[in-house]
């Protein structure tokens, strides 16, 4: 072997190997910890599908749409954040607004708060969780992908109610919600809150439609 073919392989080795730096808002999140069988998505689906809506998490085109509309906000309150699909995305695309997390499932809960520990991460249903939700400040967008379709009807009403009286509180807040069908995802008891439908999003498995709604939903 020649020379200096032996001293660029012996450099090769010596040479310090890159440190990685450590996650921060503005990237996204680190690898998530492996989520044992029993406690993935497909799994909370085939115990509770009203409760999940669908098969898969959002797809990450169907997330970047949902970020989109949060763009602006102070804080962003993530309703059913599941196993952090659009968590993902709204970590990465909004590093500066105050995260909270709200999941039924106290093992995702778990798993995400160690995947975003900038995050206030919440287990429990949305009803359940309502104080934190009103305590947030006045230009607060809430990002969901709640099933309201399949959901029981009392757990639909409990959680609609809260989103109204978290609606009505302060013009300046927003609800983001997607839906698989053309219907709008729910109806408001309150004359003064309404539906716009945003974006199609084409490329997700099914295609869905992006809403924002709220009492300045002209926005």
């Amino acid at each position: 072997m020649p020379p200096d073919a032996r001293n660029e392989r012996t450099a090769a080795r010596e040479r310090p190997r890159a440190v990685a730096r450590p996650w921060t808002g503005a990237d996204l999140a680190p690898e998530a910890p492996k989520v044992p069988l029993d406690e993935s998505f497909l799994a909370h689906f085939l115990r509770a599908p009203a409760l999940v809506g669908g098969i898969v998490p959002s797809s990450p085109v169907l997330a970047r749409a949902l970020s989109r509309q949060a763009a602006g906000f102070d804080a962003i309150v993530e309703l059913g954040a599941g196993e952090g699909s659009v968590t993902r995305r709204l970590a990465a695309d909004h590093p500066d607004a105050r995260l909270m997390l709200i999941e039924r499932s106290t093992a995702m809960a778990d798993r995400l708060e160690r995947g975003w520990p900038r995050a206030d991460v919440h287990a429990g249903c949305v009803h359940e969780r309502a104080d934190r939700i009103y305590a947030m400040p006045r230009r607060t967008v809430a990002v969901s992908s709640l099933p309201f379709r399949s959901l029981p009807a009392d757990l639909a009403l409990a959680t609609i109610g809260v989103l109204q009286r978290f609606l009505l509180a302060h013009r300046e807040r927003a609800l983001v919600q997607y839906s698989y069908g053309l219907r709008e995802p729910f109806a408001f008891d309150a004359p003064t809150l309404a539906w716009r439908r945003v974006e199609r999003v084409w490329r997700n498995l099914p295609p869905a439609i992006v809403w924002i709604a709220g009492a300045g939903s002209s926005r």
